[in-house]
């Protein structure tokens, strides 16, 4: 009897699949293809009914059977419908009659009222069963679309219709990559740059990126210290303050002479606090620390020397005694510049992480101090008071105090696990409060070795900063980072030191004359450089 009761199962079994033929196969939720319409190629998920030994389990009845067709003992009884398969329509179902030699069992199935009869083509051999369409080589099972076919390992599975597995190395899907393993946007894991991994790899292991926290890790340091050298590439007008003759034209000093356009020395600094989520606010500073102080000078051992105090000789003729009939004239230039800080920052990521970028908006102040310093020696002075070489000397110094709102943002790819590659952008506008003072010491002036004139100017104007830099980040802990960048810094509407000499003579030299003291803030200057340091993170 087990014996028997095992073959029903079986048989039943059997039964069920053939009447599926063409259904969907049973998923568990989340695996691919749940949820997936038919449309779209991927499987859909439908509820089947398996018939227990007692009971069935709820739920559409397995291979298209009606409910009202279950016994109460739980198994199905009466005749195959036709919407299960045609090729069993009317065959009786297990239950219908006794186990073994009735109609139910044997004469339709085996062949015979007992087990020995010849095999019924409608089972093993017709399209209900293993050879036919509804089973094994049909399209609803191995062969067809619904199993192993196009319905299961063919595209209708593995295809279009439904992802693809993870991709060993990647953890991502990575449809027709080839072996790439890109993402949705054709980058892979390292960046669009991905063989520089392999020479990075053959580094020295102090050096290798710090890539633990992916090609997505978040751009953020606590604190960071760089030193700094800025060029003044541009600024001033070439101003001339010293030729060879009278009226020559021949002008061998000018503030060009002087221009600051060495390498200046200064360091940078910044502290961030996060303030909230993808929020924080800076503090920052850079600054020259080694001023500019350049130097020119001139001779003629002939006395030959005009400055543009008398208009190279000119007013009057012959020029003064103190500035002009000189055998030396000497002219040097000083700049120095600090800047300070404090915006609020707020960050984004593109869903992938491979770019980064802020926006950030705070207030700036910058302070531009310049000065310029020209001087004249002549002959010996043969009067009987302060008697000696004649000399002349003039100061002019001027100073920006700019303080205004900016905004800005930066922009970063992570180039590799490690390293980021970005540029920033920032720029605002300034009241600028600009002075500019004068002082003229000389050897004829009344108040010999005190100068005797002074002159100073205040004005209010409207300026303007712009600031870009390209950046590099080198992770190499997960505490420490090298950072480098390249600084381009413009200044608009600023007095000059160089921009500020004023070529009429003091009414002391020549009584009349039409002095009068002026600023000249309307100048621009330009600052280029690089930047090395570090970035601290705890």
């Amino acid at each position: 009897m087990r014996l028997f009761k095992g073959w029903k199962l079986t048989l039943m079994a059997s039964m069920a699949l053939a009447g599926s033929s063409g259904q969907g196969m049973a998923q568990k939720p989340g695996s691919w293809g749940t949820n997936k319409s038919s449309a779209s190629g991927g499987q859909v998920a439908m509820p089947v009914s398996y018939v227990v030994q007692d009971a069935p389990v709820t739920g559409l009845p397995l291979g298209g059977i009606p409910a009202e067709a279950y016994s109460a003992g739980g198994l199905p009884t009466g005749t195959l419908p036709a919407s299960m398969n045609p090729a069993m329509e009317g065959m009786p179902m297990v239950g219908a009659d006794p186990m073994m030699g009735g109609p139910g069992m044997g004469a339709p199935m085996m062949g015979g009222p007992g087990m020995g009869g010849p095999m019924d083509p409608a089972m093993m051999g017709g399209p209900g069963m293993m050879g036919g369409p509804g089973m094994m080589g049909g399209p609803g099972m191995m062969g067809g679309p619904g199993m192993m076919g196009p319905g299961m390992m063919d595209p209708g599975m593995m295809g279009p219709g439904m992802p693809p597995p993870p991709c060993p190395e990647c953890g991502g899907p990575c449809p027709g990559c080839g072996g790439a393993h890109v993402d949705r946007f054709g980058r892979s894991p390292f960046g669009l740059f991905g063989n520089c991994r392999g020479i990075l790899a053959g580094l020295p292991a102090l050096f290798i990126p710090y890539g633990e926290g992916g090609i997505a890790s978040q751009r953020w340091f606590d604190a960071s210290l760089e030193g700094i050298g800025l060029q003044r590439t541009s600024g001033g007008s070439g101003y001339a303050v010293s030729s060879l003759g009278a009226n020559s034209g021949n002008y061998v000093l000018t503030t060009d002479s002087v221009a600051p356009d060495g390498m200046q020395a200064g360091l940078a600094a910044q502290i961030n606090v996060q303030v909230g989520p993808g929020s924080n606010l800076e503090f920052g500073y850079f600054g020259i620390l080694d001023p500019s102080d350049a130097y020119a000078e001139a001779r003629s051992d002939t006395a030959n020397l005009y400055s543009f105090i008398s208009n190279f000789g000119t007013l009057p003729a012959g020029g003064f005694d103190d500035s002009d009939r000189s055998y030396v004239h000497t002219l040097d230039y000083r700049s120095e510049l600090h800047n300070g800080e404090i915006s609020i920052r707020r960050r984004w990521a593109e869903p992938a992480g491979y770019f980064q970028g802020s926006f950030l908006t705070g207030i700036r102040y910058l302070d531009l101090d310049e000065g310029s310093r020209f001087t004249a020696t002549g002959e010996n002075n043969n009067g009987a008071g302060n008697n000696g070489l004649r000399f002349f000397d003039y100061n002019v110094a001027t100073r920006n105090a700019l303080v205004g709102w900016q905004v800005g943002g930066d922009l970063w790819y992570n180039f590799l696990p490690g390293i980021k590659l970005g540029v920033e952008l920032k720029t605002g506008i300034y009241n600028n409060r600009s002075e500019q003072e004068t002082s003229i010491y000389a050897n004829s002036l009344p108040a010999f070795g005190i100068p005797e004139i002074r002159e100073r100017v205040l004005d209010n104007r409207t300026a303007y900063i712009t600031q870009l830099s390209p950046q590099m980040v080198y992770r190499l802990n997960q505490s420490f980072a090298l950072r480098s960048s390249y600084q381009v810094l413009w200044i608009d509407n600023v007095a000059l030191a160089g921009d500020n000499f004023n070529g009429a003579p003091p009414s002391l030299f020549l009584p009349g004359s039409a002095r009068v003291p002026f600023i000249n803030n309307s100048s621009d200057v330009v600052y280029q450089g690089f930047t090395l340091g570090g970035e601290f993170m705890w």
